[in-house]
């Protein structure tokens, strides 16, 4: 190589450059440097050029070390802290992975509530700007994302200033969905995904008021919570531990490095004494009553009186909690608040109704524990009772004749309950304060301690806090005037009735991850042996007599002859009412239990502004008994919402008020 850098210099100089002269001038200077090979005859450069090029070099070097430790001293001393918080923010992230809530099951291990696989729209305000508080930025970055992120932007703003680090966007997002959005959320640092699972349930709208549904909740940082329901009130243990990861990030937000990590905990799953058959047949046997004009809306409760679980408890009308957990709009969600029936509101324990003859139960016991009347002694009824001026009739105007206790509760003769109530003639009455304190012995007037939320009380009247006359004892005897009563608390005390004498606390949860909560515990029952054993006995056997041949529930009177062994025993109930345009209308009630000698379910159905108890309340009853007891049936069981000839054809017309 040298060689030809010589040959290629003595062509324009061989005077000059000659061989032996260039070597030595070579060997003399570098000839001691052991970067260079002195002993090559090769070797031939001009030194000085060299030189002047490596000078060069080394300045530019030392010019940006200099700068470079200069930048570092700015960096590290006179505005370390602020860099050093800036950096963590931007490079590190701590990243909630969120746990799987509980599954609830029914009685059956029928799933009712599970998780599907879904994603969502985060909105990292930190990663908006470098001012956390910034809602312009944040707003800026969703508005290039696109119009498929749809959220009150003033909403926005308040949560932004309020310091939530996390907003929830969108929720429920299915992945076809994500892959829409991925092109502009990939480009804005601040919006992100999430898996995040979503709540589905079956049978919702039957199971919405049981169940309920799920929502975010109102911290900071967005977390499912339950909003109503079996979902609220078993919320902490449904809902599990949220797993962390402490990841590395990008300048775009992008995950590129875990750096620690924390499994999530799974919630509980839970198991209900609910029958899902059976709640959504009352769900479709009420709406078919409503939906036909018969009644305005309904509720069905069932229980288990061996244990007081909660086998069914139905209003309709109700609502899609598929579609709340999905996300509506604020108008949406008043649409389905104000439509019509008030599809939110549980008639079943947070509505409260005159309970009407179905209260003769109680009436009956306190008659018989204060020894006001003896159960044989007969009163001779022509239809109505008159006391001055005023006329209190019986429910069949030409009346029942001769009738005492057990008749009374047969064919629910009102007359006689006035009689032995208010007192007449030689007869003193039981009168309203002994009458209340019954009553409340049996849970009226108190909520029942039901594990659901929105359970009101009911009122019983004890003749204080107005000026109480002797007509409002006559119509408190027969579940009138200002006695008030849920469809629950109806049944809970049809339920003692049914269980030998145990008033419970009812429950809809029984297991929780197989540890069992309720059985006969001690905490689930709220008292034993409210009566004595003869009074039980008494008006046991008249609520039998009532749903006999001669009773006023002869819809369930041949049910025994259809159902292997099955006696249905219970108490109808025609409670009266004024509308809003100021008509008399009628509550329909049907409280009832089987078989009679040892009950596996107790029932009560109730029609709001459904009319007679008798012609409405007790087909549905018989319905559910149907299927119910199917296994016992000496016919194939037909289900009355598929099948056109129905065991108990569909009333169209309410010919007389039954008690």
């Amino acid at each position: 190589m040298y060689s030809n850098f010589l040959d290629e210099l003595r062509k324009v100089n061989p005077k000059k450059y000659r061989r032996s002269h260039f070597r030595g001038r070579s060997v003399n200077i570098l000839g001691k440097l052991p970067m260079f090979d002195s002993k090559d005859a090769s070797f031939i450069l001009d030194f000085s050029y060299k030189l002047r090029t490596l000078l060069v070099f080394s300045a530019i070097v030392v010019i940006v070390t200099l700068t470079f430790f200069a930048r570092l001293f700015s960096l590290q001393i006179v505005a370390g802290d602020e860099y050093s918080d800036a950096s963590r923010d931007n490079r590190i992230r701590v990243v909630s992975t969120p746990a799987e809530r509980g599954v609830i099951y029914d009685k059956n291990g029928d799933v009712i509530a599970r998780n599907r696989p879904a994603f969502r729209v985060e909105l990292n305000t930190k990663l908006c700007s470098t001012d956390s508080s910034d809602s312009k930025s944040c707003i800026a970055q969703l508005d290039s994302v696109g119009s498929f992120i749809n959220i009150n932007k003033a909403d926005l703003i308040k949560k932004i200033e309020d310091g939530a680090s996390l907003i929830v966007l969108v929720d429920g997002l299915k992945k076809e969905d994500i892959l829409a959005l991925e092109a502009n959320i990939t480009k804005t640092p601040a919006v992100h995904v999430a898996i995040s699972p979503k709540r589905d349930y079956t049978s919702a709208e039957a199971f919405s008021h049981l169940i309920g549904y799920v929502g975010l909740g109102e911290t900071l940082y967005p977390t499912i919570v339950g909003k109503s329901g079996i979902e609220l009130s078993y919320n902490d243990i449904l809902t599990g531990i949220d797993g962390k990861q402490i990841v590395q990030v990008n300048s775009v937000g992008d995950y590129f490095d875990i750096l620690a990590e924390q499994d999530p905990v799974p919630g509980k799953d839970i198991k209900l004494f609910v029958d899902s058959g059976l709640q959504v047949l009352a769900y479709e046997l009420l709406k078919r009553e409503v939906t036909s004009g018969i009644a305005r809306a309904g509720a069905v409760v069932a229980q288990d009186p061996r244990t007081g679980g909660i086998l069914a408890l139905v209003s309709y009308p109700g609502y899609d909690s598929n579609k709340l957990v999905s996300g509506v709009t604020s108008q949406e969600y008043s649409s389905i608040l104000n439509a019509s029936g008030y599809p939110f509101y549980n008639r079943a324990l947070s509505a409260s109704y005159p309970p009407g003859s179905t209260f003769k139960m109680i009436t009956a016991s306190a008659l018989l524990e204060e020894k006001t009347i003896d159960p044989q002694r007969t009163i001779f009824d022509p239809g109505y009772i008159q006391v001055g001026p005023y006329i209190y009739r019986n429910w069949k105007l030409d009346g029942h004749g001769n009738v005492d206790l057990l008749r009374a509760i047969q064919v629910s003769n009102d007359t006689y309950f006035y009689t032995v109530t208010g007192g007449h003639g030689d007869i003193g009455g039981l009168g309203i304060t002994r009458l209340a304190k019954w009553a409340k012995l049996f849970g009226f007037g108190s909520p029942t301690g039901v594990d659901l939320p929105g359970e009101v009380s009911g009122f019983m009247p004890d003749g204080t806090g107005k000026e109480w006359y002797l007509g409002d004892t006559f119509i408190s005897a027969i579940g009138q005037g200002d006695i008030l009563a849920t469809p629950l608390q109806v049944n809970n005390v049809n339920n003692y009735f049914a269980s030998g004498g145990i008033l419970f606390k009812p429950r809809v949860v029984d297991t929780i991850l197989g540890s069992r909560i309720l059985g006969l515990e001690e905490d689930s029952i709220k008292t034993r042996n409210i009566i004595s054993t003869d009074t039980y006995n008494i008006v046991k056997t008249g609520l039998k007599m009532a749903s006999s041949i001669g009773g006023t529930a002869y819809a369930v009177q041949d049910f025994s002859s259809t159902h292997i062994g099955i006696e249905v025993s219970g108490k109808t109930g025609t409670s009266e009412y004024i509308d809003s345009d100021g008509s008399l209308k009628t509550h329909a009630w049907y409280t009832s239990y089987a078989p009679y000698d040892n009950p596996t379910i107790t029932l009560t159905v109730f029609l709001e502004g459904g009319g007679g108890g008798s012609t409405v309340a007790v087909p549905i009853a018989r319905e559910l008994y149907n299927y119910w007891f199917s296994d016992l049936s000496t016919q194939p069981y037909k289900d009355p919402l598929k099948e056109s000839d129905n065991t108990i054809p569909l009333i169209t017309e309410v010919s007389s008020i039954d008690r």
